[in-house]
Formats: C-alpha cells, structure tokens, sequence
C-alpha cells in the first residue's frame, strides 16, 4: 500500500480525494480581491488535467512502439477530450473585468504562464520540434533546477511522433526521410479497401494519425483561447514575467506537434479539390 494511504474500510469521498488538502491550496496573495481565488483555481485545475495527458500520451506512446494501433488512438481520443476541457476550463476568465485582474496582478511577480513545466513536457512528449530548439532552450532555462531534470528526462525518451513512424515501419512503410514518410501519408489518405501490410491494418493507421491531427489542432485552439483571453485582460502590453505578453501567445497559436501531416494534406487531397 502507498505510503499514506488509507486503508480500504477507512476510506471516505473526503479522504480518497485528499480534499482537505486539495481545498487548502487555494490562498490568494492580494487582500481583499476576490477574483485572485478564480485565477488560482482556473490555473490550478488546468496544471491537474496536463498531468493526466502526461499520462495518457505516455500510455498512447507505449501502446504505439508495441504495435497496437487501436488503443493508441483510444488514448489519443482521450486527450482530445481532455483538452477540450481545458479550452472550456479558462473560460470562466473571461467574466474577470480587467479591473479585476490588475488589482492582483503586481502579487504575481516574475511568475509566468511560461514556466509551466508540464505544458513544455506536453510539447515535449508529443514530439514538438520547437522544444528542442533554442526557443526551447530558452523556456527550459527559465525552469526550476528539479523541472529541468525532468525535462531531461522527457527529451531522452521516445516522442508520441516516434512511437507513430516507428508503427508505420513496421507496416512496411519506408520512413527514414520525409520523402518516405509522406508516400505513407499519401497511402493512408488514398480511397481503399481495408486490408493489412503486413502489420496493422490501413485503416487503423490511418485513423491513428487522424486522432494525432485531431490533437494537433485541439491544442492549436487551447492556444487561441489563452492568446485571446490573456489580450482581454492586459491588450498588446507586456506580459508577466518578462515576456512580451500577447505578441508571444499569437506567434505560439499555430505551432503543430506534426507539421508533416498538415503538410501532407494538399498531395492526399484529389486534384479535383482544386477545380482541375
């Protein structure tokens, strides 16, 4: 048993959830400013849900380099879910006149959106190709010494992406170079029968790197929303902890986990989309 758990039969709804502890965590810096409490909250549970994507793409990760399509996408589908709660989670923010949030807002300090290190491990894991650049490097320095070990951590390991072409290789399909990889877009895209390729079935790939777009672009919205609530609150000035507040968050909307299959788009696409 876990070092502090309870015993089954001592087990209530109250000490199961840790609330005294949970319910305890919300205190306001600021006095007397009662929308300090919604800030804490709405960040707060956002921090919550990124953990349980952390492991939900570590699982679709795990389930992908054993070869398992199908519940790879499950947890894909999952995360999808998971991060409309969080687009729908900021939302409350939207009610806090900028009134309000400027009268906190000098209790914050240097702290910063940016420093979420689970939000760069998200990035990270999923196989975002910016994180291990010197933007990048730039966000993981700004990080507490035990955040960056665990960036470290991350950054060694297998991404959602590579478990993902190294599924299409083992249905035979060649993805050394992007060359390759994007004839397997192509043949995932193209009108077929099912069948098999000696590995998973087409279609259950093709599905799969659906739900990895279908995360891509959920995560794209997640980005807007917080781009635009954050101009709601402070307009085009600069942002909380140095940063350079809205112009950051828009240049970050359009970021793609996986660039390559947005790309791959306009060849799938039957030439008769285009009016030819």
């Amino acid at each position: 048993m876990a070092e502090g758990a309870v015993k089954p039969e001592g087990v209530t709804y109250s000490n199961y959830l840790r609330l005294p502890e949970l319910l305890s965590l919300q205190v306001p810096l600021a006095d007397g400013v009662h929308d300090e409490r919604l800030f804490i909250t709405v960040h707060q549970v956002q921090e919550l849900w990124f953990g349980q994507l952390l492991a939900e793409l570590a699982y679709a990760r795990e389930r992908m380099l054993d070869g398992d399509a199908r519940t790879a996408r499950a947890r894909l589908v999952r995360c999808v879910a998971i991060t409309g709660v969080l687009i729908a989670g900021v939302r409350p923010l939207r009610g806090m006149p900028p009134r309000e949030f400027h009268a906190f807002r000098g209790v914050l300090g240097s702290s910063s959106g940016a420093q979420s290190a689970q939000y760069v491990e998200i990035a990270t894991l999923c196989g975002a190709d910016w994180v291990r650049g010197a933007y990048g490097a730039r966000v993981i320095a700004g990080l507490s010494g035990a955040e960056q070990e665990r960036m470290r951590g991350r950054l060694a390991q297998a991404t959602v992406w590579d478990a993902f072409v190294a599924l299409l290789g083992k249905a035979g399909f060649a993805v050394a170079d992007e060359e390759g990889r994007r004839a397997a877009y192509e043949r995932l895209a193209a009108p077929r029968p099912d069948g098999t390729n000696g590995g998973p079935q087409l279609a259950e790939l093709a599905e799969l790197a659906e739900a990895l777009v279908d995360l891509d672009e959920a995560w794209t919205e997640w980005r807007a929303c917080h781009a635009l609530l954050v101009e709601r609150q402070i307009g085009s000035g600069p942002g909380s902890g140095g940063s350079t507040g809205v112009a950051h968050l828009r240049a970050s909307v359009h970021r793609r986990f996986y660039p390559e299959l947005w790309q791959a788009r306009d060849a799938a696409l039957p030439q008769a989309a285009y009016g030819h």
